[in-house]
């Protein structure tokens, strides 16, 4: 046999290998303990989108004001005490890192810890067994994912019993079975989806609007600054990208600090937000740009927006100055894609296996419609997020893994998945 064959077959075989072994090590590194980053990969939001339990009379003065029954709540009067030991554990999105900076402003010597709706139920295992428990677990935009009930409700009855008051808001939908579950041990609980952010909840309940730099963060959340503040906001929005633009759980709990007390821009900081302003420019354009366009059976329209490869700079003599990933886009991209196109919804596609699908300016698509899906041709999937935005999660199957080494198209996958919600919308 000719030995090109056998350098063409060894080939092919190192390529096989090398993918079943990214796999494993992915599993390895889960079994192993690194479940935070992981679930930060899988849970990221890319875009600030924008019942209810009992309250108990409570070990520090909670006032007991009933049941939540609207989307306007009223202020609880909680003391502010440095003897009151308090932990907040928040999300790595947009809202969380609003939600867990209203909390750290009005708790300064707060431990901040950030998660994912994966991982909430790893955080609150863990804080169940530290013997050093806070007095107030204030828990914001992270929500109860059916399969990880049983444990997070463990660790909620270990917590209530170590006499942890815990406090948890959230506007993603929960079963009523999760509700009726962390109710039970909760001192607080708001979860309403009719609110456009879990901040906003945060901003009612903990902190109230006669607090001027809650007030503050609240209007740079909403994108309703006043013209003194527009140049603060600005850095501050930028620098929030920047930090999720390169994750660690580490920097986002840092930047949350710093916004809580509205600390003064390092010279890092700065080099971030000019970066950052940098390729907002450059997303822009690319929003702008053509795009798939698609119609569901109904007459939606819809763009499938490709943001897998990367866009490489080059200077005047031709050297690489530096490439753009664009798996990792700025928030900003959604609203320069609605504003320019219209479309009803668009599909990004940030991975072979990650999409995050997203409703229009005139909201006639919601995630709600497509949220019973679970498989798609037979391969396991997964829909997760907010009404009008959510993060979807496919199965690759080999042979799209080997096809993309050499062509780019679209997976099947995912070309299935957009046939799937074109007959069902």
């Amino acid at each position: 046999m000719d030995p090109h064959i056998y350098f063409i077959i060894g080939g092919i075989a190192f390529i096989i290998f090398l993918l079943v072994a990214l796999d494993l090590t992915r599993l390895l590194k889960k079994k192993a303990g690194d479940w935070q980053e992981l679930a930060a990969e899988e849970e990221r939001e890319t875009d600030p989108l924008m019942e209810v339990g009992n309250i108990e009379e409570g070990e520090y003065g909670e006032e007991d004001t009933g049941p939540i029954k609207s989307d306007q709540v009223t202020k609880l009067n909680l003391p502010r005490k440095a003897e009151i030991f308090d932990h907040i554990i928040t999300h790595t999105d947009w809202d969380g890192i609003i939600s867990g900076a209203l909390l750290k402003h009005f708790s300064p010597l707060a431990k901040v810890e950030v998660t994912s709706a994966r991982g909430i139920r790893w955080a609150l295992r863990s804080l169940a067994k530290n013997p050093d428990k806070p007095h107030r677990l204030f828990i914001t935009d992270v929500g109860i994912a059916s399969e990880s009930l049983a444990d997070i409700e463990d660790a909620l009855i270990d917590l209530q019993k170590a006499g942890v008051k815990i406090y948890w808001y959230d506007h993603h939908p929960w079963s009523n079975l999760s509700i009726d579950t962390a109710e039970r041990d909760c001192a607080d609980i708001i979860v309403n989806p009719k609110f456009r952010n879990a901040a906003d909840i945060v901003f009612q309940r903990i902190t109230g609007e006669d607090d001027p730099y809650s007030a503050q963060l609240m209007r740079l959340i909403n994108n309703k600054l006043k013209p003194e503040e527009e140049e603060w906001g600005k850095n501050w929005r930028l620098l929030i990208l920047a930090t999720q633009s390169a994750p660690s759980f580490g920097d986002i709990v840092d930047l949350i600090t710093k916004i809580a007390g509205d600390k003064a821009l390092s010279v890092s900081d700065k080099f971030k937000i000019k970066r950052m302003a940098e390729e907002e420019v450059i997303y822009k354009k690319f929003a702008e740009g053509k795009h798939r366009e698609e119609l569901t059976q109904s007459g939606m329209k819809f763009l499938v927006v490709d943001l897998r490869v990367f866009r490489e700079e080059f200077d005047s003599s031709g050297h690489l100055k530096r490439k753009f990933a664009r798996h990792n886009p700025p928030a900003s991209i959604g609203y320069d894609i609605v504003e320019y196109h219209n479309p009803d919804f668009y599909i990004m596609v940030l991975k072979n296996d990650r999409l995050s699908i997203r409703g229009g300016r005139d909201r006639k698509f919601k995630v709600d419609t497509i949220k019973e899906l679970r498989t798609i041709k037979g391969k396991p999937c997964r829909i997760s997020g907010h009404s009008y935005a959510a993060g979807v999660y496919l199965t690759v199957g080999m042979a799209s893994k080997l096809k993309y080494i050499y062509n780019w198209a679209l997976p099947q996958e995912v070309e299935d998945f957009i046939e799937e919600i074109k007959t069902r919308l």
